[in-house]
């Protein structure tokens, strides 16, 4: 009975406490091998040279707003499933509008539509798995429906610029963040003056079941066209947004939330839509939305801006 008393006090003495700065170590180690062996995993699916020009973009805008998107020799596809987790080939909107595609597709149609977003840091649900970690910021629908209206042929510019950055170069407050975009959308013209079509793309705090519609089992984000009613161009603009939702009913009434009037105490009133007759606000879903379901309501926009881009340059 002593001896194993004995016995036990020795391997009590003798138990190895491990000093806490060798975890941390130890922990250090491990997430840098874990790093490393997703870099491989990384770099064998992408594949060759497009692989690494898409990491050097991924890392170089970690912060979610992938703004270089022009891959020598990639198809568009690829872009969206590596950068959005979106397959846009193969996932299919269950509204039917790819059978109109080539009465609307304009031919060698310059750069006409200007794509920005004045909140550039509001975000979507994002699906964590499918975008490497990656945010979904608004800043990517307007990518998206770039790329989408690419389709139908009609020439685009989305604004790459940071409007925080803008922000606090001209010491503008975030409450005036219009004031800063309006910078950019002016420099954008001065570079690219063929631009005539402009949208502030931009998401709704409103709740799922107020931006979201279920048709056939697949959800959509909605969409809603904003009119400032305190600016010189109001009358014009709100004529421009009922013919876009018009067009947009005819293809769906359940996507659209309509046309919202805005102006008065408690709102902007403006909108930069003071700059030009075809300048809207859109809302395309909202906080509690996925860009997968934005992606879908994106198809649908698209096909709408170039329905009537099509009937205007008829």
């Amino acid at each position: 009975m002593y001896m194993v008393m004995k016995v036990r006090r020795f391997i009590t003495r003798k138990r190895i406490k491990i000093p806490r700065y060798k975890l941390y170590y130890l922990a250090f180690v491990f997430c840098v091998i874990i790093i490393f062996l997703f870099n491989v995993v990384l770099t064998f699916v992408l594949d060759g040279e497009n692989g690494e020009e898409f990491s050097n973009v991924l890392v170089g805008n970690s912060y979610g707003n992938v703004v270089e998107y022009h891959f020598s020799g990639i198809d568009n596809s690829y872009l969206f499933q590596n950068s959005f987790g979106i397959k846009k080939h193969l996932e299919d909107s269950v509204i039917q509008i790819d059978g109109t595609l080539e009465e609307i597709v304009i031919q060698d149609l310059k750069e006409v539509v200007y794509i920005y977003n004045t909140f550039q840091t509001d975000k979507y649900k994002s699906n964590y798995f499918n975008s490497y970690s990656i945010a979904s910021y608004v800043t990517q629908a307007s990518f998206m429906l770039g790329e989408y209206l690419k389709d139908y042929g009609i020439g685009s510019v989305v604004e790459e610029e940071s409007v925080v950055e803008i922000s606090k170069s001209e010491n503008i407050p975030y409450t005036n963040s219009y004031a800063a975009s309006r910078i950019l959308l002016e420099r954008s013209v001065e570079v690219t003056p063929s631009l005539t079509y402009y949208f502030d793309l931009q998401l709704s705090d409103y709740d799922y079941e107020e931006t979201t519609v279920i048709i056939d089992g697949v959800s959509y984000a909605k969409i809603l066209f904003v009119v400032g009613t305190d600016n010189g161009k109001y009358v014009e603009n709100r004529a421009f947004a009922v013919k876009l939702e018009e067009i947009l009913t005819g293809i769906s009434k359940e996507l659209s939330r309509g046309v919202s009037l805005r102006g008065g105490v408690g709102y902007q009133g403006v909108y930069n839509q003071d700059y030009s007759d075809h300048a809207l606000l859109i809302q395309v879903g909202g906080v509690h939305n996925t860009i997968d379901e934005v992606n879908r309501s994106l198809k649908v926009l698209a096909n709408v801006i170039a329905t009537y881009i099509k009937e205007e340059n008829s």
